[in-house]
């Protein structure tokens, strides 16, 4: 998923996941797990003035694996809040190629 981090933002965005990454880290991995990941990242990249937010998801199984957050807790409630408040969603226009490895045969 690709975001755009709102103007005035990215020092928040980034106090967000340094706390997820540390303070909170325990319980960020017990959410993923809920969630069916093996792993959640979030990079941060620039272009000119502008900053962006690649996230992504890792599942055992394909991308329609990863369950729903369990929005009872709260650090799930805090993070959609910061999510929110600091990054805009960029419409995915269209898929330029998606290719797999062949699953070898045993």
């Amino acid at each position: 998923m690709l975001l755009k981090i709102k103007q005035g933002k990215l020092q928040e965005w980034e106090k967000w996941c340094s706390k997820l990454s540390t303070e909170y880290l325990e319980s960020a991995r017990e959410t993923i797990v809920e969630e069916n990941l093996i792993r959640e990242s979030c990079r941060i990249f620039q272009e000119g003035d502008q900053s962006y937010v690649v996230y992504i998801h890792e599942t055992e199984g394909d991308a329609y694996s990863k369950l729903p957050a369990n929005m009872s807790n709260p650090l799930n409630v805090e993070h959609f809040r910061k999510f929110h408040e600091c990054l805009e969603k960029i419409p995915l226009t269209s898929v330029a190629y998606d290719i797999q490895a062949k699953t070898p045969t045993v």
